[in-house]
């Protein structure tokens, strides 16, 4: 998903909160997307990897709150995968061993 015109890595119900916030700010003359501008940069995979401090406009605290949400569950699930993986390898080396003890 893109905003701020970065590309952000989002899991389905991530993406339809900020979506209904969005949604819940936009009126009178305000796009909801706007609270979102200039809060935070992301690496090339979308992953959020810095917060700043609303500086140069005026933000809803929920949106921050839900900007740090997400860097938070993106660090988390990447976290998840670099274990899931080191998992995966260890079940395979332990499988070539049962094997060649199998043979012996």
């Amino acid at each position: 998903m893109i905003i701020d015109n970065k590309k952000v890595d989002l899991t389905h119900d991530e993406e339809q909160m900020y979506k209904d916030i969005c949604a819940s700010y936009t009126g009178n003359g305000v796009k909801g997307e706007d609270l979102f501008f200039d809060l935070f940069e992301t690496d090339d995979n979308g992953i959020i990897v810095f917060l700043k401090p609303p500086s140069k406009r005026q933000t809803s605290f929920e949106v921050f709150l839900f900007l740090m949400s997400v860097m938070q569950n993106q660090h988390i699930r990447a976290q998840y995968k670099v274990l899931d993986e080191a998992v995966d390898e260890i079940k395979n080396k332990i499988k070539e061993i049962d094997e060649k003890l199998a043979k012996l």
